[in-house]
């Protein structure tokens, strides 16, 4: 399914970059030279299959955000207030942004997560692309790939989507929030596989520091940081499940790829500033923090029962039902979602 989607999607190859680190962990990259965003989607895994999977899944699914969609409607949010059934204010917003209440907006067709109730959300927080856009085009919301998912069914890619939202939520109050979580043992989780990337690490001279982060929806949120003499900048990585498990073992793989990305120099949005943080291995190290066990969390025995307590929780956690546009096509074949979570946080720091 991916292969045939892929081609369809532009892919022209895939690289496995692992073993230009020193870690091992690995990485690949799938490389679409035809994209209106990046050009270069990277994925990431416990396995070669699992991380070649995932770079091209990843590619798939932004090619399904960069496709023009036809809006429903072209109108103010306070002509259709009450057809909503959220705050179109609560949804991510430019800074400064120029949203009113009579200002014209482009609205496609979404459901409620909770109840399954038909709405409209803007174009603009579905659609994802860099292309630049000709006419009058007012900062108004943010756009980003945040809810962006697929999957083997369309459960599976609105579980995917709402963790990635509910993560940057938590994410975002780490990175300009001050929430700075609690420091935590990865080996405390007696997680073989997490055991098994602590090893890799410390085999490659790589600093870990872990930490859980707070969320209002009680998920296990992890942020992984590496550091190492060799190549001293830090690199992050996130994750969010309700396994503890998952969430903590995505978090060190993304560490890993966010580092693998800046040693391949690939991928398109790579910040140029990096080296800056060479400076980093010559202040002095801050007194280090007590490493806290952590309270292992499991998922249900079934992705659908994961999904009904991940939007219940959602649902209380920003006061708003999530809601998910569906991005699928039947030329492609995969399952492709976007799910909005109106009251969550999200910011350009987290991309």
């Amino acid at each position: 399914m991916a292969g045939r989607a892929g081609r369809r999607a532009g892919i022209t190859r895939v690289a496995d970059i692992t073993m230009l680190d020193t870690l091992g962990i690995p990485t690949f990259q799938a490389i679409r030279p035809t994209a209106r965003t990046l050009a270069v989607s990277q994925g990431k895994g416990v396995t070669a299959d699992l991380a070649k999977l995932s770079a091209m899944m990843e590619a798939i699914e932004l090619w399904h955000a960069e496709q023009p969609m036809r809006p429903v409607a072209t109108t103010s949010p306070r002509e259709v207030a009450g057809k909503l059934g959220y705050d179109v204010h609560a949804l991510p917003l430019c800074t400064p942004t120029l949203l009113h209440d009579g200002l014209p907006v482009d609205w496609v067709a979404a459901k409620s997560l909770v109840d399954g109730a038909r709405t409209l959300v803007p174009k603009d927080v579905v659609e994802f692309t860099l292309v630049r856009r000709t006419g009058w085009n007012p900062p108004v919301f943010f756009s980003s790939t945040n809810g962006l998912a697929s999957g083997n069914t369309q459960a599976e890619a609105v579980l995917h989507a709402l963790y990635e939202v509910i993560e940057r939520d938590a994410v975002t109050g780490f990175m300009i929030g001050g929430d700075r979580g609690v420091r935590v043992d990865p080996r405390s989780l007696g997680s073989p596989v997490v055991d098994d990337l602590c090893v890799t690490m410390e085999r490659a001279g790589v600093r870990l520091e872990a930490r859980s982060l707070t969320s209002p929806t009680g998920l296990p949120c992890f942020v992984a940081r590496i550091t190492c003499d060799d190549y001293p900048p830090p690199f992050l990585g996130f994750g969010c499940h309700l396994s503890s498990d998952i969430a903590l073992s995505r978090a060190l793989t993304e560490a890993a790829q966010a580092r693998l990305g800046y040693v391949s120099g690939a991928r398109d949005d790579l910040r140029p500033d990096i080296q800056e943080d060479l400076g980093a291995r010559r202040r002095p190290e801050p007194p280090r923090e007590a490493e806290a066990p952590i309270s292992p969390m499991h998922a249900h025995e079934s992705l659908v029962d994961d999904l009904e307590d991940v939007v219940k929780r959602a649902a209380v956690a920003f006061s708003h039902p999530p809601l998910v546009v569906d991005l699928t096509r039947e030329d492609m074949g995969v399952p492709v979602v976007r799910v909005l979570a109106p009251g969550s946080r999200v910011c350009p720091e987290v991309f």
